[in-house]
């Protein structure tokens, strides 16, 4: 018998209305089953389940938080079904990391063409839960100004648009902290404004955070911005329109297997977007652990 493409298709996604021919072709066809996922239980719980049966690969049709769950259910499952990606979202930074078309007619055309690469996977560990992740970690004060922050100032200021604030609003960011243990040696203490880990070079709809990172090189890009003044983050962003801003003073930049995490006051991690863990954790990548068909 025929093995099927399954496409995990999340209604909800800011595109999916727009793609609702391409959701009427899918349905149409053999050879290709659909589940509507009606949450992320629902998309995760589907993933692991077809894994073991026919599926020839398993595609998540949503964003970045789409794609965290059905990467999820893949690796419940034990088993080496690839992943394919519809970008349907609205950053879709996972689909720029890994060079996969943001029109999901052309990115289904891939996923019926290509075979699939073999990408890392972070691990995040705490006492009270385990989860993974496929492109960044952030946390700190990134979360202060999003309503705030328009197109333009990301532009001009890139990965430190979160720091903005800075110049005006110096009273309102908060300092952590932070002891890092990197590759399991000796502890280092900073007072930090922001954190950020990453898998995959961008983050917040195309923010080029850390530029050498690649999603298949077994190392995970951490940049931990430093309590700094308002002059201080100017600076940084003159060197980031340079593109040399991580060898600032105030950028610690590192490249690991692993990291343990502690801070106060606590650090509240967003992985890809969906709010997760304040605890001490460790992070750490799985290197080479999904199949994923991409333009890589």
């Amino acid at each position: 018998m025929k093995r099927s493409i399954h496409v995990i298709w999340n209604r909800h996604a800011s595109q999916a209305e727009k793609y609702a021919e391409l959701l009427e072709t899918f349905n149409s066809r053999s050879d290709v089953v659909v589940l509507e996922s009606e949450s992320s239980d629902h998309a995760r719980e589907y993933a692991a389940k077809v894994s073991q049966e026919d599926a020839r690969v398993i595609v998540a049709a949503g964003g970045d938080g789409t794609v965290n769950t059905v990467m999820e259910g893949l690796l419940a499952s034990d088993q080496d079904i690839p992943l394919g990606v519809l970008p349907l979202g609205t950053g879709n930074d996972f689909s720029r990391n890994t060079q996969i078309p943001w029109n999901p007619v052309e990115a289904f055309s891939l996923i019926e063409q290509r075979e699939p690469t073999m990408i890392d996977v972070i691990e995040v560990r705490s006492e009270a839960e385990t989860f993974h992740y496929l492109n960044m970690a952030t946390a700190g004060n990134t979360g202060l100004y999003s309503d705030w922050i328009t197109d333009e100032m990301k532009k001009f200021w890139g990965p430190l648009v979160y720091l903005r604030g800075a110049v005006d609003l110096a009273a309102n960011l908060q300092v952590f902290d932070v002891e890092l243990e990197f590759d399991n040696t000796s502890s280092e203490s900073f007072q930090a404004l922001n954190l950020f880990l990453a898998n995959g070079s961008v983050t917040g709809g195309g923010l080029p955070v850390a530029p050498d990172a690649k999603i298949n090189d077994g190392l995970i890009d951490v940049i931990l911005v430093l309590d700094c003044t308002p002059v201080a983050v100017a600076g940084l962003v003159t060197q980031y329109t340079l593109s040399d801003y991580l060898t600032n003073e105030n950028i610690v930049y590192r490249r690991c297997q692993s990291v343990s995490i502690k801070s106060s006051p606590p650090l509240t991690l967003t992985a890809d977007g969906d709010t997760r863990s304040d605890q001490p954790v460790t992070v750490e990548v799985l290197p080479q652990r999904l199949p994923v068909i991409t333009g890589l």
